[in-house]
């Protein structure tokens, strides 16, 4: 039998649903690793930490919380998949400059935190 594996996805931001019109990626690792290569092979691997992360593109209305995007330095962020995972971005802050397009009035947010944590 087939499940549910993609579709329909929500973001919350302290507790305030922003209305997702696109694709919504969030950071699914720890570390990145880079190989070490010496003497014409790879010897090793270093691991550089990833900041946890949340991207979505958002429809801009009325309600949209553009004041505590632009200010918010400790937010909450929480995205829900389809699949019903859960990941939530604590210590959250806007990356980016918040840009909003006239001709569709949505904007595409990314936000990094202090701490990211998948629940399954």
């Amino acid at each position: 039998m087939a499940e549910l594996i993609a579709g329909t996805c929500y973001v919350k931001v302290d507790g305030q649903v922003l209305l997702l019109k696109g694709s919504m990626t969030a950071t699914a690792s720890n570390v990145s690793r880079e190989a070490i290569v010496a003497n014409g092979r790879v010897s090793g691997y270093k691991e550089i930490p990833v900041v946890p992360t949340i991207s979505g593109q958002f429809v801009v209305d009325k309600n949209f919380p553009v004041a505590k995007l632009q200010t918010g330095a400790d937010m909450t962020v929480v995205a829900e998949f389809a699949n019903g995972w859960t990941y939530t971005l604590g210590g959250a802050f806007v990356t980016d400059s918040i840009e909003v397009s006239g001709d569709d009035s949505d904007t595409t947010i990314n936000f990094a935190g202090e701490t990211g944590k998948w629940s399954i």
